[in-house]
């Protein structure tokens, strides 16, 4: 994107007031070095997407709340969707790494109610701009917005299969938990969009379901790429390791499945 000069306002540091506005300009506008006034209007324009669906926001209005130009908004970001894609960018970034890191002393059904958990509360605290990367509100199928979704998804299918501490981890786990990335976005939209389901329904949910796909039904799929069943699936080298962590026998480990 080619930058246009700054805007005046900018430049002489003082925005024309607005009728009724009884702030002085300058008291409305502080002087700051380009990268903390960038970063000062994306905090607000990551706020302001985040209350209000993509198209009720104006950068009129992210300017007039960052008491810049609108001008300046485009100087930086461009147009509303590159500012937009930004704020996507920037929450998946954050989001990414929300996981904590692998902890030998939790149990595998503790792990997975602690992944929930934190994806619970990244997903409260960023729904709209959530739900409105992944329906392209405004935007049609916009290739950009797509892959950083979908990079999005890869990164936290990555994160999950750490935290889980599954050894050898198979793409079949991997789409598997990329399906189940595709549930946890429908409950938290039933939970915080359609209110059919409090959070704690939400976690029992995801919990119950995190559990089953890398135990039970990722280890069935896999199981139909070896009939003779010659080698020890993705489920049960998960439930084996963590009964030997825990010095558990294995049959312990096998009652896992059977958890409700």
């Amino acid at each position: 994107m080619e930058r246009r000069a700054a805007p005046r306002g900018e430049a002489a540091g003082a925005a024309t007031p607005r009728p009724g506005d009884t702030r002085s300009p300058k008291a409305r506008y502080q002087r700051l070095p380009r990268d903390e006034r960038r970063d000062q209007i994306l905090d607000v324009a990551r706020r302001m997407f985040t209350e209000l669906p993509y198209a009720e926001v104006a950068t009129a209005a992210i300017a007039r709340e960052a008491g810049v130009q609108r001008g300046l908004i485009h100087y930086y970001f461009g147009t509303k969707r590159e500012l937009f894609l930004k704020v996507v960018q920037g929450l998946t970034a954050t989001a990414a790494v929300q996981a904590p890191p692998p902890d030998e002393r939790m149990t595998l059904p503790e792990t997975v109610e602690l992944c929930v958990n934190l994806f619970l509360d990244t997903a409260e605290r960023n729904a709209t701009t959530w739900f409105a990367a992944l329906d392209a509100e405004g935007f049609g199928q916009d290739p950009e917005l797509l892959h950083l979704v979908n990079r999005f998804r890869d990164r936290t299918v990555e994160h999950m299969l750490a935290v889980l501490r599954v050894p050898a981890p198979t793409g079949t786990l991997r789409a598997v938990l990329r399906v189940y990335s595709g549930l946890a976005d429908a409950a938290t939209r039933q939970w915080l969009q359609e209110r059919t389901l409090d959070r704690a329904q939400v976690q029992t949910l995801l919990t119950r379901s995190l559990l089953s796909m890398v135990t039970d039904i990722a280890p069935a799929l896999e199981a139909q790429d070896a009939p003779g069943g010659g080698r020890l699936e993705a489920g049960d080298r998960l439930l084996h390791a963590a009964a030997q962590r825990d010095g558990e026998p294995d049959g312990l480990a096998a009652d896992a499945r059977a958890e409700p």
